[in-house]
């Protein structure tokens, strides 16, 4: 996706959490019912038993609504944790990203949105550049701890290590229909691992290497 953001809120009236709920609730079956395309502000006013204008008050759009109602609601709990050990850590986020990509309700959004973002290239979705900035922060931290820990380096890209990992799961969960979940977790974290692994465990290995195949 791209990043930008949306207008400022409408003034008026405090929000109750408890509509802005109702219409994301509603957003998720819809999405998860009929997908994407079935998907319009007057369904979800309809089956969240709000008017059209409520929606429109807290929502400038289809995509905007759809995408909160996906991305804003936390699925299948955190995908980072803080183990002390970053493989261990590592492979949690690429599992929880994979679950994360084939929840139903996200990948009907997911692939939406980006059709709709084809369409019309000035849709701006602040929250999604929240979202993806908070993420972003987390495995920056995460790369921290592992080049404390000595097993990765510290100047390792994490923007360039965000794009690999979202963008490869996103592919595999929802282009290439890559359904072997433990595979694909072995074969990307391996990938990491070798290209982000300190100077010195990088020798280590090779010469390991050398020997094995020397012997």
């Amino acid at each position: 996706f791209v990043m930008g953001a949306v207008a400022e809120p409408v003034r008026g009236r405090p929000r109750d959490p408890r509509t802005d709920e109702a219409i994301t609730a509603a957003t998720r079956r819809l999405l998860t019912r009929g997908g994407y395309d079935q998907v319009s502000m007057e369904s979800i006013a309809r089956e969240a038993g709000v008017s059209r204008p409520t929606v429109y008050r807290r929502w400038p759009s289809k995509a905007h609504v759809v995408f909160e109602a996906a991305f804003g609601t936390p699925v299948g709990g955190d995908m980072l944790t803080k183990s002390g050990n970053f493989e261990a850590d590592l492979r949690q986020f690429v599992r929880g990203a994979v679950g994360f990509w084939r929840e139903p309700a996200v990948e009907a959004a997911a692939l939406g949105i980006l059709a709709d973002r084809v369409r019309d290239p000035e849709l701006h979705i602040r929250t999604q550049q929240l979202l993806d900035e908070m993420i972003r922060s987390e495995l920056a931290e995460l790369v921290r701890d592992g080049a404390e820990q000595g097993v990765v380096r510290a100047d390792l890209d994490t923007d360039m290590l965000y794009n690999l990992l979202v963008g490869t799961t996103f592919y595999a969960a929802l282009v290439s229909g890559h359904d072997d979940t433990d595979r694909l977790v072995d074969n990307l974290c391996s990938l990491v691992m070798q290209g982000a692994q300190a100077r010195a465990q990088h020798e280590e290995k090779r010469n390991d290497d050398v020997e094995r195949t020397s012997g």
